[in-house]
């Protein structure tokens, strides 16, 4: 009876552990904007309009196979897209012009100015951007490898 009782308990501890596994190790991948308000002391809201703006901006300067490689590697970068802020009317203006200047000095100018208006409108300012950038990129370079992480640096220099 003693060797049933002490089978049965092995099992249940086992069953437990099986079923713990898989949340403690989640636990332990805090997730980019929990990174970002952990390491950055932003809200929530801040790191996800940050990071959802950094993508955006991202993705519009890659190619569709390039963003997708980034995008697979970290599954959260479209949905975080959709918390960034939407452009203001002035800065409207200023996409208008710097499409004006043409080829990639424009589009430089056009993606630089978008990134930290975005920021501006989330309470946050250039010097944050420049802190949110190689937070990202850790968090991409272990997700999709140093390859991935190239890629977006590339995309983000203006």
């Amino acid at each position: 009876m003693k060797k049933l009782k002490f089978g049965l308990g092995m099992v249940v501890c086992l069953v437990m552990l099986m079923t713990l596994l898989p949340a403690s190790a989640m636990a332990l991948d805090m997730g980019l904007v929990s990174m970002l308000v952990s390491k950055l002391g932003v809200t929530e809201k801040q790191a996800e309009g940050g990071a959802g703006a950094i993508f955006k901006t991202a993705q519009s300067r890659m190619t569709e196979s390039d963003y997708k490689q980034l995008s697979d590697s970290v599954p959260e970068a479209d949905a975080l897209q959709s918390s960034a802020p939407e452009p203001s009317a002035s800065k409207g203006l200023v996409s208008g012009a710097a499409s004006m200047l043409g080829g990639k000095a424009g589009s430089s100018l056009e993606g630089g100015t978008g990134l930290l208006s975005s920021f501006k409108e989330l309470g946050m300012d250039s010097e944050m951007l420049g802190q949110f950038t190689p937070v990202i990129y850790d968090y991409v370079k272990e997700k999709g490898g140093s390859m991935v992480m190239e890629m977006l640096q590339k995309a983000l220099t203006f």
